[in-house]
């Protein structure tokens, strides 16, 4: 089994700082804020919600990479360090 290493968590923050920003810079979060329903509205207008969720993603796909449920986690440890880079 691998463990996620630092060198993993900050790429994963780095990625998803940039799709964080990426919505921001497009209009997408501002649209989801005024077309969305309450919860898309609450989650679009929050960075940290964004950054957690992004990671996620992001996550899934290492872990079904990897085949490894640990990676699932990571989110944990990457949201801090995406929203410093927000």
């Amino acid at each position: 089994m691998m463990l996620p290493s630092f060198k993993l968590i900050f790429l994963v923050a780095l990625a998803a700082a940039f799709v964080v920003l990426l919505v921001k810079k497009w209009g997408w979060a501002e649209w989801m804020q005024v077309h969305g329903d309450k919860y898309l509205s609450q989650l679009f207008s929050c960075d940290l919600c964004m950054s957690f969720w992004a990671a996620m993603i992001i996550s899934v796909v290492i872990a079904c990479y990897y085949d490894s449920n640990i990676f699932l986690l990571m989110p944990i440890c990457t949201t801090p360090i995406t929203r410093m880079l927000v």
